[in-house]
């Protein structure tokens, strides 16, 4: 997983809350699992494109995850060069404002969708996470672009993976 990370951090550790329905409340609890996302709206190849692209939106922490850990993940050979431009990008911009605190959060397993970021958050700090978001936008929308119609492609294989594949992963995280 070291070669993911970054991505891990951003788009799982920071988004745990995803996480907490499934029974899991930190990063490390997902050590060598795999986490299905909710299916009950039906088989993901039975899904329109508008349908597959609201639930892979909002199932987005569970794919990432599974897609960096499963090395058996169906397509992950071709999925994963969408997450290397993405972790290519927060190694390139560790500096900005919205992608450090994004990776702080990450690594605390505390939640921060910098798109959608909390009432509570003070006014100065949402100011500046504001000013410089474009840089996380930008990396966001683009493997989210990318990765939404190559998962739709493998859609009858993901409806198998998850109805075959086992929570426990056997083999060694892949990398």
């Amino acid at each position: 997983m070291s070669e993911f990370q970054l991505t891990h951090v951003a788009l799982v550790g920071a988004r745990m809350e995803a996480f907490y329905t499934r029974g899991f409340k930190t990063r490390s609890e997902l050590n060598m699992r795999r986490v299905f996302p909710d299916t009950s709206a039906g088989k993901l190849a039975d899904m329109d494109t508008a349908a597959f692209r609201a639930h892979f939106t909002s199932e987005l922490p569970l794919w990432v995850h599974n897609i960096v850990v499963d090395k058996e993940f169906p397509g992950r050979d071709k999925l994963t060069m969408c997450l290397r431009r993405f972790e290519g990008e927060l190694r390139d911009n560790r500096e900005n404002e919205v992608i450090a605190s994004v990776l702080s959060s990450g690594f605390r397993n505390r939640q921060l969708d910098p798109l959608a970021l909390p009432e509570s958050m003070p006014l100065r700090q949402r100011c500046a996470m504001l000013m410089y978001a474009d840089v996380w936008q930008e990396a966001y929308r683009r493997l989210n672009r990318e990765l939404c119609p190559q998962l739709q492609e493998n859609a009858a294989s993901l409806d198998e993976w998850i109805a075959t594949a086992e929570p426990e992963i056997e083999h060694a995280i892949a990398s």
